[in-house]
């Protein structure tokens, strides 16, 4: 049996693999009830899971009272019929166990319609035809190991089963089923399957992916708070220079809000000072054809919709300051993957999303060395180098580096 350390690491990678192969796999969750012989019935519990699952198949020991098994590979009907096989098991040796079923899918979920249709693919187009909120399963595309304060990934979809007296607490893109059985439990007793919608539960990966450890998020807290309360006040002057200048050179507001994908594919609001014109956005679809980014990412190195102003603030990099509320708010880093337009970085493929893992930043790798990407697929391959590797001693050296690039004026680049 594998340690809960171990556990961890292995749905860590089997969701890799699942992102880049478009693979579901289940996730089943095993709680013994009471301390009654508890032991004898810890003994029992691992002999069935190992006599009864397959080689491929992880199986945990959480300690205690806590099992969990990884269905590498399987969709949700065959997680279901695991699910049924060991509820059934259980509720023949008299074990007294909750368990609950997990689908993780990147392609998101099929609908239960006898009548649907019976190919996979077929399924999944047919899901992928309409809008998430149409769906009969709730689906997400939301990140990973950030599901411990967030959401999961979502260039994939969770499912996740609950029994109805649960339902209402259930928040938002998120179904669970739940399975107790005890040895009075008839058939007829277990609560249906139910599906709700809502946000994905803080708990989720808290322990089932793998994430920074406490004393990292901590630490990388700690920098956030500390570094953009001092940074708004050290620059305040500077802000409101800029927002003079903005008013007096060109009409529209000093800010710039617009829609962004945070963590776990959470939108929220970024705030900058604005550097275009008031029809920037109108204007946008003209000049698609200019893009000189591959992609989904819509960058042009000489923007016409840019003020006189704008282009000042750009290369010194000053428009990203008002940024520094949103790390207040706890929405960004000061360091992280940057955050893309929310149409955008719902255009990004299933791998890319995985930058979703952790909270977008200021600065990046991408940020201080853009040459280093020349494709956005480099780009993004900068940004899960970060998410994979990330620590405070090179959160610390990317803020260093970052001042330079104001300096030389290369904001824009």
């Amino acid at each position: 049996m594998l340690t809960q350390t171990e556990f961890n690491r292995e749905v860590t990678r089997e969701r890799i693999r699942a992102v880049r192969r478009a693979i579901p796999f289940c996730v089943i969750r095993i709680q013994l009830n009471g301390r009654e012989q508890l032991r004898r019935r810890r003994r029992l519990l691992i002999q069935l899971l190992h006599r009864h699952l397959r080689l491929t198949d992880h199986k945990a020991d959480f300690g205690g009272t806590r099992f969990a098994v990884l269905l590498v590979d399987t969709p949700e009907m065959g997680g279901r019929a695991a699910l049924d096989r060991i509820e059934d098991l259980c509720e023949v040796q008299g074990l007294n166990a909750s368990l609950t079923l997990e689908v993780y899918d990147p392609e998101g979920f099929d609908s239960d319609d006898p009548s649907a249709a019976s190919s996979a693919d077929g399924r999944r187009a047919a899901d992928r035809s309409v809008e998430t909120e149409e769906t009969n399963w709730t689906r997400f595309d939301y990140p990973t190991q950030s599901l411990s304060q967030a959401s999961l990934d979502q260039a994939s979809s969770v499912a996740v089963v609950t029994d109805v007296s649960s339902t209402a607490a259930m928040p938002r893109s998120f179904t669970k089923r739940t399975s107790l059985t005890s040895p009075t439990q008839t058939a007829t007793d277990r609560q249906p399957l139910v599906r709700t919608s809502g946000s994905v539960p803080d708990w989720y990966a808290a322990d089932i992916l793998r994430g920074p450890s406490p004393v990292r998020r901590f630490a990388k807290r700690l920098v956030d708070i500390v570094g953009a309360a001092v940074g708004l006040i050290v620059f305040a002057p500077v802000l409101l220079l800029c927002a003079v200048a903005i008013k007096v050179t060109s009409v529209g507001p000093v800010f710039f809000c617009q829609v962004r994908e945070g963590r776990g594919g959470v939108p929220f609001v970024i705030f900058k000072l604005r550097t275009m014109t008031v029809d920037a956005e109108i204007r946008q679809s003209e000049l698609i054809a200019s893009s000189h980014r591959d992609g989904p990412a819509f960058k042009i190195k000489y923007d016409p919709r840019v003020t006189l102003v704008g282009q000042f603030l750009r290369k010194t990099c000053l428009d990203e300051l008002p940024q520094l509320i949103n790390v207040l708010r706890g929405e960004m880093s000061l360091v992280g993957p940057r955050p893309l337009p929310w149409k955008e970085s719902r255009a990004c493929s299933g791998w890319h999303r995985r930058r979703l893992d952790v909270k977008p930043g200021m600065t990046c790798h991408w940020q201080v060395n853009k040459a280093a990407a020349p494709t956005f697929d480099d780009w993004m391959r900068l940004d899960l180098q970060y998410v994979d590797h990330a620590t405070t001693w090179q959160d610390l050296q990317l803020l260093a580096r970052t001042t330079v690039v104001p300096l030389m004026g290369r904001g824009s680049d």
